[in-house]
């Protein structure tokens, strides 16, 4: 409680005064900081939650994504199951050329070279395939890893935010509470 002076009819008046409008400047002040300190959580908020919304439009972005990446997995298994049955084919087409070479050597001769041909396109598409189907996977995983880090990031902001929107409304009850007593 602050020193006041007697008078002849109580304290001193401008004591009182000048304590009240102290404590009004002082309370004042407190106001201001507190308000301009939720104006600035406020925009914190609102930047964490365009953040959000870019962060679920990546997202969407990404799965889009996955499924044309699930598409063409799809395409290039088709592809392998025919490639794998054209080598069967291939395999056992040499293989009749061969019984019957006795017959015909010029003949079978041409077929085996048709066969391995065949093969040969069939090893090449099968390369081709595995170096798609690597890039793709590696694409899509630093895709992933750059999504997830931005989650993360936006969490730890997230919680930054809140953890100041407590104090500053911790702050505000201990100002208000000191106020009303």
């Amino acid at each position: 409680m602050a020193g006041f002076r007697r008078s002849l009819f109580g304290f001193n008046t401008d004591d009182v005064l000048e304590y009240i409008e102290k404590t009004h400047k002082s309370f004042s002040k407190k106001q201001d900081a507190l308000n301009q300190k939720a104006d600035s959580l406020a925009k914190d908020l609102e930047l964490s939650k365009e953040q959000y919304d870019n962060l679920m439009a990546e997202k969407a972005i990404v799965d889009e994504k996955l499924n044309a990446f699930m598409e063409k997995y799809d395409e290039i298994e088709k592809l392998s199951e025919n490639i794998g049955k054209l080598y069967l084919v291939a395999q056992a087409n040499a293989q009749a050329v061969m019984k019957n070479s006795e017959s015909s050597l010029n003949i079978s001769n041409a077929e085996v070279e048709k066969n391995l041909n065949s093969i040969d396109e069939a090893h090449a598409s099968l390369d081709e395939i595995r170096a798609n189907i690597v890039k793709t996977s590696e694409d899509f995983v630093n895709e992933l890893d750059e999504l997830i880090q931005s989650l993360v990031d936006t969490k730890d902001k997230i919680t930054g935010n809140n953890k100041e929107a407590n104090e500053a409304i911790d702050d505000f009850d201990k100002f208000y509470n000191s106020i009303v007593k």
